[in-house]
């Protein structure tokens, strides 16, 4: 019993010492832990090495290729008109060593690294995209927080507008049918609440998806505690040249970088396939070994030298059809670049014009909020002076509620574009 309070006590020492050391992560915190455990991320490692493992691979066509017989046989011979049979064991070895085949291993080789670079600007454009996956995908709980609080705003309107209405149908200055309508705005409020809680919830379950983790892993976001309206005032802008954008994207970006080494790479192997052509040159040693106590014509031991010259000048049209296939792939890879290059352009147009939107959409909804603000004031006054019904009352306050969301979306949109601007630069983890 001893032993179990004991433990008990640790334990609850342990959940307390880790819950202290719980903190909310940034995005330059979630950004860390994607680079470190995102499948996508960890996909391109994994080529990328098996590119340079075939690097390895091709250099090692230089050296020589060597290996070693070893056999043990019984045999039966008639020599001298009499048969004999004993055991016989031979030992061999061969060694080739390439001399000279008229550029086709070197452009191998070459091919083989300008791959190996194709892969590792395949993983860094890969983690340029899982960045800007994160941050996106933080702008839109951040997001989704901010609905919440709107969300929250609006049930508390609404509860005071009810309370108001039942004040006034027990005064007799109202009837019931404006009680009646307050909680079914209220009512409908909490349900919007609602649907706002799980909205975060869901955010939440796709960004542990792009960091790696388990679903039930704990991860805290950092939230903006600002109001929106705040956020928004304290925003600056800066004014973006699109011509040196799309200069600064196409020398950045790594997906050019990418379809160059393709290129280069393409380049090779054509080289390769036209080095069939020609001949090889190989350097070829044997040395043999057999041992036989009986059978004199098997106790042997012999080695050689020579130099082997290797052309296949007729393969069946194989060698043509593998040069067409090498052309083919080469001009693929140019017209793939070419093809690069247009969507780039297309997509930093894209992200430019949608960060301009933003910017002149923040300001129309910032003056669209301190007009509903307003108009929700002078709404509210009005009905308690009996000046109008609770018609327009709901009305302004829809106005208010839709005009503050509207915001919300609208400044996350902003972040997020910007974020994708910065993205179409090749510099999502920098600023511009």
């Amino acid at each position: 019993m001893h032993k179990l309070k004991k433990l008990s006590i640790i334990s609850c020492f342990a959940l307390f010492i880790s819950t202290s050391f719980a903190k909310d992560l940034n995005l330059e915190e979630l950004i860390t832990i994607a680079l470190k455990n995102n499948t996508n991320i960890e996909l391109s490692k994994q080529q990328a090495n098996i590119k340079k493992e075939q690097v390895n691979k091709t250099t090692s066509s230089y050296l020589p290729n060597m290996s070693l017989n070893a056999s043990a046989s019984q045999k039966e011979i008639e020599q001298n008109n009499v048969k004999v049979d004993d055991n016989v064991n031979s030992i061999g070895i061969n060694a080739n060593q390439l001399i000279y085949d008229f550029g086709k291993t070197t452009s191998n080789i070459s091919s083989s690294k300008y791959s190996y670079n194709e892969a590792q600007n395949d993983l860094r454009a890969t983690i340029s995209k899982t960045i800007l996956e994160v941050t996106s995908t933080y702008y839109d709980i951040l997001n989704k927080y901010q609905q919440i609080e709107v969300a929250k705003e609006a049930v508390k309107l609404d509860e005071l507008q009810l309370n108001q209405a039942q004040e006034y149908f027990k005064a007799g200055v109202r009837t019931k049918i404006d009680v009646t309508n307050a909680k079914l705005k209220l009512s409908n409020s909490k349900l919007k609440l609602i649907q706002a809680k799980y909205n975060l919830k869901t955010a939440n379950t796709k960004l542990i998806s792009i960091l790696g983790k388990d679903l039930d892993s704990n991860i805290n976001i950092k939230f903006h505690n600002q109001k929106i309206v705040t956020l928004v005032e304290s925003t600056k802008y800066k004014d973006y040249s699109l011509e040196n954008l799309i200069s600064l994207g196409l020398e950045k970006r790594e997906e050019i970088k990418k379809y160059k080494a393709k290129i280069e790479a393409n380049r090779e192997l054509l080289d390769v396939s036209k080095a069939e052509y020609l001949p090889r040159v190989d350097l070829d040693a044997t040395y043999n070994n057999s041992d036989s106590d009986k059978i004199t014509s098997q106790d042997l031991e012999q080695s050689s030298i020579s130099l082997n010259l290797k052309w296949n000048f007729f393969t069946g049209f194989s060698t043509v059809a593998d040069n067409k296939i090498s052309l083919s792939k080469l001009s693929s890879s140019k017209k793939e670049l070419q093809q690069q290059i247009l969507d780039i352009k297309q997509e930093i147009t894209a992200a430019h014009l949608n960060v301009k939107e933003s910017i002149d959409s923040l300001n129309i909804g910032l003056l669209n909020v301190n007009l509903a603000t307003e108009n929700l004031n002078l709404a509210n006054e009005r009905y308690k002076a009996g000046l109008n019904d609770l018609i327009e009352l709901n009305d302004a306050k829809l106005e208010y509620t839709q005009a503050k969301s509207s915001l919300v979306n609208i400044y996350y949109s902003y972040l997020s574009n910007l974020a994708k601007l910065k993205y179409s630069i090749g510099l999502i983890n920098e600023e511009i």
